[in-house]
């Protein structure tokens, strides 16, 4: 039987997704979060997939179940925003994980190059680390790719409409904070302001079955009439996130045999 523990970082616009895959992985004994004012959503979410999960005020208070354990932390959205906050966030995180965990895996892209190579950023935690990837090997642009199923999924729906504004349940939660200050701008006029000079008129749906689709469906009409664009909806895929747990779970086992 496969054993250790796999330190899973992640953004929480990926929050909805990632507890998805993990309530219903039946490789995994237990999921423990690290409680933060940013991971309140997800171990909502998390909870909901039934047991197998509790909430720890410290990565500290970690301790093995003697299955595959999976240890969250999840960072704040807004890190984003500065490229240096982004890196000394995910290297903090990654530090307090690995003092518990066998494999680190990161729910995130490359995030505008931020971590574009996390072996220089994490190298030093000592652990082999799992990064989404397309099926080229390259890693993920970022968290709107991974869930489209790859960057060849994303560079089709630009061609079809260069000016598209992919939404995501996770991003729709988040887009105030995100989007004014991604765009450098004080305010909504001025978000609409530069839209309409860059040219961006669709809102496209990014639908993998995740969520109540009532919501995100509400919440996508809502933006794309704040910001007068069409509203057009696509199937997303959670194949890559899945295909990373496999790959983290598959890791574990490897460390095991050589332990053995």
């Amino acid at each position: 039987m496969t054993a250790g523990t796999i330190g899973l970082l992640m953004c929480e616009v990926l929050e909805e997704e990632v507890a998805h895959l993990l309530s219903r992985n039946m490789d995994i004994s237990r999921i423990s979060v690290v409680a933060s004012e940013f991971s309140e959503s997800f171990r909502g979410f998390v909870a909901g997939g039934g047991g197998r999960f509790q909430v720890l005020d410290d990565p500290d208070d970690f301790e093995p179940s003697g299955g595959v354990d999976v240890l969250v932390s999840v960072l704040e959205v807004a890190l984003h925003m500065v490229k240096e906050n982004l890196q000394e966030g995910v290297r903090r995180a990654a530090t307090a994980l690995a003092q518990h965990a066998d494999v680190l895996m990161l729910g995130y892209g490359m995030c505008g190059n931020v971590l574009a190579d996390p072996e220089r950023v994490l190298g030093d935690i000592g652990l082999p680390i799992i990064v989404p990837r397309n099926d080229d090997g390259s890693i993920i642009d970022d968290c709107v790719c991974l869930v489209l199923g790859g960057t060849e999924s994303y560079l089709e729906q630009v061609y079809k409409e260069a000016g598209t504004w992919f939404l995501t349940p996770g991003w729709l939660r988040h887009w105030e904070t995100l989007l004014v200050k991604e765009l450098g701008a004080k305010d909504i006029p001025t978000v609409k302001w530069i839209f309409d000079r860059t040219g961006y008129k669709r809102a496209l749906m990014v639908d993998t079955s995740v969520g109540d689709p009532v919501e995100f469906r509400l919440e996508s009409e809502k933006f794309a009439e704040t910001f007068q664009f069409y509203l057009d909806t696509t199937a997303g895929s959670l194949r890559i996130l899945e295909r990373e747990l496999e790959e983290a779970v598959t890791t574990l086992s490897s460390l095991d045999l050589r332990r053995g």
